[in-house]
């Protein structure tokens, strides 16, 4: 085809681990058999059984709480928290494997465990470049990781800081609205029960749909933390108020009258005056509440008449 190039940079890890062909990168055949194993060990033998599910450790306790986590979201609404971390921090020491690191950046999926339980874990890295934003590439991992817990009965955790889509011209050159479309009814297509938790920010349709997930056995809660709407304010009240800031005999006294006039319904107690989510809950009791979960969770997801395929269905 006339190409100059060399097979590893036609088609080398540099490639492949950056466009979802391949999810994990190894050093050695050695590490990459013992990921798989260990990528293995979360999830059934077939569709026909339940996941695997490990005893509890004890030096591990369902009750532990982490003071880090109370702490974990910066109250500077600009700056940036390590999301690793916090996952690192609720779930079973050392269970957290992450998949597909090299691609999708602006999301992160994997699997955990809970008390024994295995579970997927979704949520969007606010240290991407795009503070999180949803990517053509993010949603197509997480649709893939929806349809992958889905499939083999894997209940999951939805942690939520997320600004809605990215925005721009190179985000309408890849089909970003169109891949969200498919991410969105994916969401709504899932069987599983998903624990939801609202960590910081939900915006836009993309943070909302991340938000309200349709599944009969879900779960919502909320940190003090939780920052929800239909968009920032920081750059929403230039676009919604633009006509009345232009005419505005002091735009600057009207800014800052409309931002003040926001800020105080911000927070997460109007979503949970209307019923949206269940509690507001200290962000130390988050794995208390998940492992209380999973236990109800798993009592769903082993029913016989559930251990079966699952169709993929329609997707836009």
């Amino acid at each position: 085809m006339g190409y100059d190039i060399s097979k590893e940079e036609l088609g080398g890890w540099q490639i492949h681990c950056r466009n979802g062909s391949v999810d994990n990168l190894a050093d050695s055949e050695e590490e990459a058999t013992a990921m798989a194993k260990r990528f293995l060990s979360y999830l059934p033998s077939s569709v026909y059984e339940a996941p695997p599910v490990r005893p509890p450790d004890p030096s591990d306790p369902a009750d532990r709480r982490e003071e880090e986590l109370f702490t974990i979201i910066p109250r500077k609404r600009t700056t940036t928290f390590d999301m690793r971390r916090a996952i690192r921090l609720m779930a079973d020491r050392d269970s957290f494997f992450e998949i597909g690191p090299l691609w999708g950046t602006d999301q992160i999926v994997g699997f955990v465990r809970f008390n024994g339980y295995p579970i997927g874990v979704l949520a969007s890295d606010c240290r991407h470049v795009n503070g999180g934003a949803l990517t053509a590439d993010g949603c197509d991992k997480l649709k893939r990781h929806l349809d992958l817990c889905d499939m083999f009965h894997l209940p999951i955790l939805n942690l939520i800081d997320n600004p809605g889509f990215a925005v721009g011209l190179q985000h309408e050159l890849t089909g970003t609205i169109r891949k969200g479309g498919e991410w969105m009814i994916a969401f709504a297509q899932v069987e599983v029960p998903i624990f939801t938790v609202i960590m910081r920010r939900s915006f836009g349709v993309a943070g909302n749909n991340f938000a309200t997930p349709r599944s009969g056995a879900s779960a919502r809660v909320a940190w003090p933390a939780a920052d929800v709407g239909g968009i920032p304010p920081e750059g929403g009240i230039e676009a919604a108020y633009k006509r009345q800031l232009a005419e505005a005999a002091d735009p600057a006294a009207l800014r800052a009258e409309i931002n003040a006039r926001i800020e105080s319904a911000r927070g997460p107690i109007g979503p949970l005056n209307r019923f949206q989510m269940e509690e507001m809950i200290d962000p130390r009791d988050t794995r208390p509440w998940v492992c209380e979960w999973v236990e109800n969770a798993y009592r769903i997801v082993s029913q016989p008449s559930l251990l079966v395929p699952r169709a993929i269905q329609f997707r836009p």
